[in-house]
């Protein structure tokens, strides 16, 4: 009867006990959640924040010429709050950095956010200091031949792996020093630094990698196992049955110790003390360590392992790398431009019908033209012409072709040019730079301003000193216009800007070339000049 107050207050208060946990609990989660919303709601304005600081701060420091310190800046800005505004100072920071190739690839990322947003003034002056920079542009290209393609290669450039589709493209590259990078299973890694200058164009080959001798004799580690003790009373193992261990009946060969084949286990049935689980390769029971009669080789006489059997190469896919050097070249492409011509003497035919008269002793002597003692005088002439251009060559390497070149077209109010002969070209960054030695017929449609017969040397002196004279041509009687043609010697100065450089491992691995040829040629009856542009596409 007394105690039944007591339990009734006590059930009470563990009752109030138990509201109160329940009430704090239900409180600490509204306070947890109101944090962890307050903390979102938060964390993107103080991102924003910060970004905007950096931002103000690289673009203060670009401004007194610290580039260095305002391009990290830049992108930890443009890493938390990504804005085009801020990709464009980066792009510029970079530029003015002198990493080229960095800025290009962001000013065509600025170009691809821009279209998205709609603003076509930002996405036209991205492009445009996008291609003005694509002029400038270091192309390294990594080539890995057939014999150093070897199963597991790995290339790396400043130690970022370069995809295998990768290799033999010229892919941009920021000015300065690179290291490049090799390394395969069982072979000796290899390693090149190589330097590279705005514009300029360079190609690294990765050589065979040699194999590591010293990783191929190393043989697979094996699990430890507890060394049993050595019998040091008999280094000779007994052939009895069950019983094949070095020493008193027990094997004792430590870690990577024991038998080199099947059949020849360092311990008989259950005692070998080296191998994976329980010997090294434990013999069927019964039988030796060495085969019936033969004593098994004690721990200091073990065989060593043996080497395991050479692995083939696979064969490297004949289109992991495009080959520029050691191929040949052929260019084409459509021609147009100026032919002048400034061949003063020629003929335009069948001169028979017309005679011209000169002192002899005797007299005067009226002599017929032909071919041999007369000929036409021409105006000079100027003319456009379209025709084509072509190059047949041999890459010596990816910035020096050798081969031939010809040139040919039709002049528009009569004529033609067909000429070709050597030429070689050498690249420097996007323009190429070749000389060419060019023979070949010249034909243009020109005035006729008379004709001239030849006076011998002999009666050159009753002639007055002349050594010919005009033939007597009835009036009318000479054509406006002829054909003059003439075999002509000289050559040209080739220089091509590449419009697009487009490497591949396919047949259609080239660039497109725009180029002029200034072209200087002498004839047998005067010079022949031409100035042709062509816009071909060189396949190497």
């Amino acid at each position: 009867m007394l105690a039944s107050p007591w339990r009734a207050r006590r059930r009470g208060s563990c009752r109030e006990v138990l509201g109160r946990v329940r009430r704090s609990g239900r409180s600490c989660a509204c306070l947890v959640g109101a944090a962890l919303a307050l903390a979102l709601a938060v964390s993107p304005g103080v991102a924003f924040a910060q970004a905007e600081a950096l931002f103000d701060e690289g673009k203060s420091l670009m401004k007194k010429g610290k580039v260095a310190e305002a391009c990290p800046k830049l992108e930890e800005s443009y890493r938390l709050s990504p804005r085009s505004a801020t990709l464009l100072a980066l792009a510029m920071c970079h530029e003015k950095q002198g990493k080229v190739a960095t800025a290009w690839a962001e000013y065509i990322d600025l170009g691809a956010a821009a279209r998205k947003e709609g603003n076509k003034r930002l996405e036209a002056d991205a492009k445009a200091r996008g291609a003005k920079l694509e002029l400038l542009l270091p192309r390294l290209t990594l080539s890995v031949p057939r014999a150093a393609a070897v199963e597991g290669l790995e290339v790396t450039l400043d130690g970022a792996p370069v995809d295998g589709a990768l290799w033999g493209q010229a892919r941009p590259i920021d000015p300065g020093q690179h290291k490049v990078s090799a390394s395969a299973p069982g072979r000796k890694p290899w390693e090149h630094s190589v330097s590279i200058k705005r514009g300029e164009r360079k190609s690294v080959a990765v050589p065979a990698l040699a194999k590591d001798a010293s990783a191929a004799a190393q043989p697979t580690p094996a699990a430890e196992a507890p060394a049993a003790p050595v019998a040091a009373a008999s280094e000779k193992g007994s052939a009895g049955s069950g019983d094949g261990a070095a020493g008193s009946g027990k094997g004792a060969a430590g870690p990577g110790k024991g038998a080199a084949g099947p059949g020849k286990g360092a311990a008989g049935s259950g005692k070998g003390a080296a191998g994976p689980e329980k010997g090294a390769a434990a013999a069927e029971a019964g039988k030796g360590a060495a085969g019936p009669g033969k004593a098994a080789a004690g721990p200091e006489t073990d065989a060593p392992p043996a080497a395991p059997p050479a692995a083939e190469e696979p064969e490297p896919s004949s289109g992991s790398s495009p080959r520029h050097t050691g191929s040949f070249v052929i260019e084409a492409g459509v021609a147009g431009g100026a032919l002048i011509g400034l061949m003063d003497a020629g003929s335009f035919g069948d001169l028979s019908a017309y005679s011209y008269s000169y002192n002899i002793p005797e007299g005067e002597l009226i002599a017929p033209c032909d071919d041999e003692v007369c000929h036409a005088s021409f105006d000079p002439a100027i003319g456009p012409f379209v025709g084509g251009e072509a190059f047949i060559g041999f890459a010596l390497s990816e910035e020096l072709h050798l081969g031939a070149r010809v040139l040919g077209g039709y002049r528009f109010g009569g004529g033609y040019l067909a000429v070709g002969g050597p030429s070689a070209s050498m690249r420097f960054g996007r323009l190429w730079l070749g000389l060419s030695g060019l023979v070949g017929p010249v034909g243009q449609e020109a005035k006729v301003t008379g004709i001239k017969g030849e006076i011998p040397s002999e009666v050159v002196h009753l002639n007055y000193g002349r050594s010919e004279v005009a033939v007597n041509a009835r009036e009318g009687s000479l054509p406006e216009s002829a054909l003059v043609e003439t075999l002509a010697f000289g050559g040209s100065v080739d220089v091509s800007l590449v419009l697009a450089d487009l490497p591949s491992a396919g047949w259609t691995s080239g660039a497109l070339l725009l180029s002029v040829s200034p072209t200087v040629m002498k004839g047998l009856d005067g010079w022949v000049f031409a100035a042709p542009a062509s816009l071909g596409y060189r396949f190497y």
